[in-house]
């Protein structure tokens, strides 16, 4: 696990899907969930626990597990998890098998919750939202984050985790990295600045002035990338035409209808651009096919000059090595000591002539995993507490440092102060794989998935962030300022209809957009894209039954709209910021 997806998840609470396979060490335990009496003495209850979406085990024996264990008051009798293969079908093993657990830990935009919950596998949980008494700290859950996991029958059958404790006041670090991104070093030779490159003509011109440089191999530049594989940073070339092509491709009209993207001529004309700037040896042809290791090969040997792409590959922290700058130097340090050659930097989207930029940034403060209990489960009462306890800054500092003697961190007048010495050494991130070792042996990070809520509002003494991760900042800065990161939109928070044509079909689609987008890119001629485009769009209409899929998805998508979930609002009062541009340790959450 290189360093910079190790910063990554530092900085970005999201579901981690690594490669591993196994079942997480179990207790001898007696199957079920019975209270337990021991030499007289009632223990805690003892639950079973699948989380389908994770493949890196919990050690039930480590130290911060048997730490959130015992303040929690329940034990787990066994904890399993999935084996990097697809959810579904891992799920319909479970079903069928007879075996579905005490909890089950599901993610955001999975479509599993609707059929759990049309099968009757879940509990509802309205109650423990509403018993203020008993569940103090569940009770205090935004009633809109409530409604968004909210099922079609009205009840509530999730509790969400790393949700945003105030969503009115969310953190100003959502992990939206995504737009153009330069090479300063040519911007300047080229005679160019960032403000140069705001409107597509000036972009277009600054590619072609790019085509005359070489690397310091004497290799030709490539003038721009898409990003990684199956067209990554396809969102953002459409943004720049008005078109939504983010998440699932879904542009709602000024009458609430939606319309997939490629239904809207911007659509093409965003294709014709990107096979203009192909025809003219400015977009990387390789972009429509190769694979990701291949795509960041190219990138960290400077091939590129500008891509528009999702962020989080840049070279900067690889260009920082190569220098022998330290990975942790902050961003006001390197700006005084000089920027190493090649430093790639965030800019402003051009602006296409007419068209106003579409969202593509997104922030989601619904949280990232939703956990449920077993219809069948006993004693439902005492994991909702643990859970309830682990809504709170107590449980989240234990969950994410560990204990206080363990030493990543200490309380000073309320305030965190965490020893990355240690919080990024062997005994956490730094240990085994990218700190995987260290999660499995010691339980930290991993029960976050289970139930917690993001820390924007604990008080933490936070170090100044290294420079590459503040340029990422930068970007979703950039994205806030031009309009392009906003809520979540609803078509993307709608699940689809298990076992309806959207579900039945969607895969179908993605791989006719991915056949046909590489014809649209890659058309020799003009005729040739019009017939690629054509042939698209009967492709999605014949085999992807488009016309099926877009009238069930306008009909759900109405009802939805009158639900209080389709009708979620967020107004940003103020975004917390976070120790980006200074250089020393700075308190954030305040």
């Amino acid at each position: 696990m290189t360093a910079r997806r190790k910063m990554k998840w530092l900085l970005r609470s999201s579901v981690l899907v690594l490669t591993a396979t196994a079942l997480a060490a179990c207790t001898n335990n007696q199957a079920g969930n019975k209270e337990k009496e021991q030499e007289g003495t009632t223990v805690a209850s003892t639950y079973t626990l699948y989380a389908p979406a994770m493949t890196t085990p919990i050690n039930l024996d480590g130290r911060i597990t048997q730490e959130v264990m015992k303040r929690s008051g329940v034990q787990w009798e066994s904890v399993e998890i999935g084996n990097g293969g697809d959810i579904a079908q891992q799920m319909n093993l479970k079903l069928v098998g007879g075996s579905f657990p005490d909890a089950i830990i599901l993610p955001t935009d999975s479509v599993l919750w609707s059929r759990l919950v049309d099968e009757k596998r879940l509990l509802p949980l309205d109650d423990y939202f509403d018993r203020e008494s008993d569940y103090p700290n569940l009770a205090k859950i935004d009633k809109r984050i409530l409604n968004n996991w909210r099922a079609s029958d009205g009840h509530i059958y999730f509790v969400p985790s790393n949700y945003e404790p105030s969503v009115d006041e969310p953190s100003a670090w959502q992990g939206n990295a995504q737009g153009l991104w330069v090479n300063s070093t040519l911007l300047e030779k080229a005679g160019f600045t960032a403000e140069k490159l705001q409107t597509l003509e000036g972009f277009e011109q600054f590619l072609q002035a790019l085509k005359s440089q070489k690397d310091a191999q004497g290799r030709p530049i490539i003038p721009l990338s898409l990003g990684g594989e199956n067209f990554s940073g396809l969102p953002v070339v459409m943004s720049m035409f008005g078109v939504r092509n983010g998440g699932n491709g879904w542009n709602v009209q000024e009458d609430g209808t939606v319309v997939p993207d490629y239904q809207m001529p911007q659509f093409k004309e965003a294709f014709r651009w990107l096979n203009k700037m192909h025809l003219q040896g400015m977009l990387d042809p390789e972009t429509s096919f190769h694979k990701k290791d291949l795509f960041v090969e190219k990138v960290n040997n400077l091939r590129f000059g500008a891509m528009l792409f999702d962020g989080w590959d840049n070279p900067n922290l690889t260009l920082m090595q190569s220098h022998d700058i330290p990975i942790s130097t902050p961003l006001k340090t390197l700006e005084a000591e000089g920027f190493p050659d090649n430093w790639f930097i965030p800019t402003p989207l051009p602006v296409n002539e007419g068209a106003k930029l579409a969202q593509y940034a997104t922030f989601n403060p619904f949280g990232s995993n939703g956990t449920g209990l077993s219809a069948d489960i006993s004693n439902p009462d005492a994991l909702m507490k643990a859970i309830d306890w682990m809504q709170t800054d107590e449980a989240f500092i234990l969950m994410e440092y560990g204990t206080e003697e363990m030493g990543a961190y200490k309380m000073e007048d309320g305030v965190v102060v965490v020893n990355d010495e240690v919080f990024r050494g062997p005994e956490f991130w730094g240990g085994g794989s990218g700190g995987m070792a260290s999660v499995t042996a010691h339980g930290f990070w991993w029960w976050k998935h289970l139930a917690s809520v993001g820390n924007t509002h604990i008080k933490t003494l936070e170090p100044p962030w290294p420079a590459n991760n503040a340029m990422l900042y930068k970007a979703e800065e950039i994205n806030r300022e031009q309009g392009t990161f906003d809520l979540i939109p609803a078509t993307s928070r709608m699940r689809p209809i298990i076992g309806g044509a959207v579900e039945k079909y969607s895969p179908v689609q993605n791989d006719i957009r991915l056949q046909y987008y590489a014809r649209l890119l890659l058309a020799d001629n003009e005729q040739a894209f019009n017939n690629a485009y054509d042939q698209f769009v009967n492709e999605m209409k014949v085999r992807g039954h488009a016309e099926e899929t877009v009238a069930e998805f306008n009909e759900q998508f109405a009802a939805y709209s009158d639900t209080p979930a389709g009708k979620i609002t967020v107004d940003i009062k103020r975004s917390l910021p976070r120790n980006v541009y200074e250089d020393k340790p700075a308190v954030t959450g305040e």
